[in-house]
């Protein structure tokens, strides 16, 4: 009788195990023109997630808890690397709050650029 009782038990716990659970998925697309910018916006990114597990290779993988992101970036015929951002976990709050990390981090180095960008123009002008 006990016996059963815990088979059952068991078996209800199995098929609380095989639930399917929910995934969230977010994707952004960005455009990096300025050579050396692609790396620069991994280099914070690894940064800034030191703390995590890191996969570091053609694709830069980052686990968190229930969840990871990826980015990868692709040179085009125009020599602009076109980057994707995919941030997959079970819960939704948590992949909105990396993606918002991340996009923070790629609007700054594309700041970054930007002002670097007009500096070095500053200069030349002062040059003449």
């Amino acid at each position: 009788m006990k016996m059963n009782h815990l088979k059952e038990k068991s078996e209800d716990n199995i098929e609380t195990f095989n639930s399917k659970v929910t995934c969230f998925h977010l994707k952004k697309v960005g455009v990096f023109t300025a050579p050396g910018t692609y790396e620069r916006f991994v280099n914070w990114v690894i940064g800034e997630f030191d703390l995590y597990l890191i996969n570091e290779g053609e694709i830069l993988k980052v686990y968190f808890p229930n969840g990871w992101f990826n980015i990868m970036g692709n040179k085009n015929e125009s020599e602009q690397y076109i980057i994707e951002i995919n941030v997959k976990g079970t819960s939704k709050m948590v992949c909105e709050e990396i993606m918002v990390q991340l996009e923070y981090i790629y609007n700054h180095i594309v700041l970054f650029n930007f002002r670097k960008r007009d500096h070095r123009v500053g200069q030349v002008k002062l040059k003449r």
